[in-house]
């Protein structure tokens, strides 16, 4: 009779990339954004609850709205947690991707032409660089997401080629909201 194979061992996910926390200026969670709408309370993070949206509010002319001083930039500092909530150091970096701001023949903005008065529509509403700075170029909402690859692997990091998104990932977004 031939050996059994070895049965996989559990993890505990403890010393694994398991969610992402991002900050910065006016990075608020989504039940009470800074300047922003949100998602109720559930989206509270706490030690043992990660929040998988944030909120954000950018101004172009860098101004002050009901008290709270809005920039047009916004520096992201992204951490990567485990399950019991401690700092995870791998070997990948975070990818940060604009839903706004994309890239290839593919994108066809809106033809939309707004009442006379109102400021043109574009649909191009903010970039993120790869280090995590988020821009906003025109008035609007968009998402901006940053992905963490599930399998920190240096010698495979798992990424398709077409979308620059890792195969398998965990990720965070963040819900920007860009005003004059």
């Amino acid at each position: 009779m031939a050996n059994p194979s070895p049965q996989p061992t559990p993890t505990s996910g403890v010393g694994t990339a398991a969610y992402v926390q991002v900050s910065g200026t006016n990075v608020g969670n989504c039940s009470q954004p800074v300047g922003g709408l949100g998602q109720g309370t559930g989206a509270i993070p706490s030690t043992n609850h990660p929040v998988a949206q944030y909120a954000l509010t950018l101004s172009l002319a860098s101004k002050t709205i009901s008290g709270v001083a809005y920039a047009s930039t916004c520096q992201l500092t992204t951490t990567i947690k485990d399950v019991a909530n401690t700092t995870f150091t791998g070997t990948n970096s975070p990818v940060y991707k604009s839903y706004a701001y994309p890239s290839g023949a593919w994108y066809n903005p809106s033809a939309f032409t707004p009442p006379s008065g109102s400021p043109a529509y574009n649909g191009q509403i903010a970039s993120v660089s790869g280090s995590g700075l988020i821009t906003g170029l025109h008035v609007g909402q968009c998402i901006i997401e940053v992905q963490f690859s599930t399998f920190d692997d240096v010698q495979n990091p798992a990424t398709n080629t077409n979308t620059g998104d890792p195969w398998q990932m965990i990720y965070a977004q963040i819900v920007v909201n860009v005003v004059p």
